[in-house]
Order: C-alpha cells, then structure tokens, then sequence
C-alpha cells in the first residue's frame, strides 16, 4: 500500500476498548437528545443515522481527532501542520454512492485536505466497510462550476439536485475509465487515512449489520483559503469560507 499512488493507507491506532465504549456511547447519547445534528438528508442513502459535528457535544469524539499517530501520520505525509474540523459517526452503513471529497471542502492551494476514517468495530463487505478507487486521486477535480452546474441556490432543491448529478458523474467517469472499485476492511481500532480527491464510498451486503465508524476531516496551515466548493465560483474569486481557519477549529476547541 503506497500513499502516492494509491491515495490511501491503513494504519493502527491501538485504541482500547475503553476508548472505543466512550465514543460509542456518546454516540447513542447524543442521538436521543432534542438538540442534536444528524447529516442533511440528501446525504442519507438508508435508515441508519449519522451524527454530525458530534465534536461539540462529546470531548470523546473531539479528543479521537487529534490523537497522536493520526496528527504524526498526516503530518510526515505531507509536511505540514493539520487541524480537524469536521466530523460523522456512523452507526451502520451509509450505501453512499463514491465521491471526493474535493466537492465538499476544498483549499487555495489545492489538495490540501485529508479524510479519516476510524473504526470503532471490525468493518467488512458485509456491514459496509469504505470503498475506494485506487489512484482516483490523481484524476481531475471536479466541482459543480467545473461540470457547468448553476449555484444550488439559484435552483429548487439545489443542493440535492447538483448532487445526485454530480454523484452520476462521478459513475460515469469510473465506468469511463474502466477503473475498479476496492474493499478496504479494517479491524476495530485502525483508521484509513485518504488524499482530498479519492474517490470512496459505502456499500454493504446487509445492511442490517451496524457499522460503527467515526470519519474525521483534516486541512493543513497555510493556506490562503478554506472553502465550501458547492457554493463557490473559483473562477469568479468567490469562495463560501469554511467556518474553520487555523486560530478556530476541533484542536483549538480542545484546548480551550
């Protein structure tokens, strides 16, 4: 497995069960209170429920971004400093159609945003463990500018509209390429870690089984922008900034 090519890596974070139990808990928790964000729902494919942004109601979620080996890894990999600023907890599997995350969040100078994905409970083809296409990091970046989308805002139901346009993109273009979907099964504790533009996804075989899974989003210092591209106009210098810089984030949240 090289990082270069193939845009992903496993690594180990020897979590206990201890520090798993805690996140897991907080999970539930947090999904049977009132006040509670759970992800839009142009981004549910089933019925189990993701919790986002689960930082700001459990320090144990919050403290798994930065744990070290993670912070150690992404920092040799790309040779900067990185901040988290985002967070899902998954319960089961998300049957997600592939995408990068490119179209998601984005930087000035490009590329330099990472995903996490830490497992909470083996993962498999059967309870939907991440699907990635090899080596899609090295392909175009696609935004909805890019594919001559109007700004979701100008549209009834924009942001799910461009999405699911984007998403038959996105299966076109793998289909076009004659390239292969991979499995990435994973066991209790480890994480896969990928670059900004890998093209990934949910799929299981039965979607009955949980899928316990915490993925975490990473930008790296130094750069000039954070921003939202679905509701950016790059070629127009307009940027819809993401809420996160270096002074505001999971870690200075932490240390606060």
């Amino acid at each position: 497995m090289n990082f270069d090519r193939d845009g992903y890596v496993v690594i180990d974070l020897n979590l206990t069960d201890a520090d798993v139990n805690g996140i897991v808990d907080d999970v539930q928790n947090i999904l049977s209170l009132e006040e509670k964000t759970l992800q839009a729902d142009h981004y549910q494919y089933n019925e189990w429920p993701r919790v986002f942004e689960g930082w700001k109601q459990s320090r144990n979620i919050a403290e798994l971004c930065m744990h070290p080996k993670i912070i150690k890894s992404l920092e040799v990999l790309y040779g900067k400093k990185t901040f988290p600023f985002s967070t899902i907890n998954f319960t089961g599997p998300s049957n997600q159609p592939l995408h990068s995350d490119v179209i998601h969040f984005h930087t000035v100078p490009e590329r330099m945003m990472v995903g996490v994905w830490v497992a909470l409970e083996d993962t498999s083809v059967e309870n939907g463990t991440l699907q990635v296409v090899p080596g899609s990091h090295l392909w175009d970046l696609y935004d909805y500018e890019k594919l001559g989308l109007p700004h979701p805002d100008d549209i009834e139901n924009g942001e799910k509209e461009n999405y699911r346009l984007y998403e038959e993109f996105i299966e076109n273009l793998v289909q076009v390429k004659g390239a292969e979907t991979k499995p990435v099964a994973i066991k209790k504790g480890q994480a896969i870690i990928w670059e900004a533009n890998l093209l990934h996804g949910g799929f299981a075989t039965d979607t009955t089984k949980t899928r316990k899974v915490q993925a975490i989003h990473y930008f790296f210092e130094g750069c000039t922008k954070y921003y939202h591209p679905m509701f950016s106009r790059p070629s127009e210098g307009e940027y819809a900034d993401k809420w996160c810089n270096e002074q505001n984030n999971i870690r200075t949240y932490l240390n606060g």
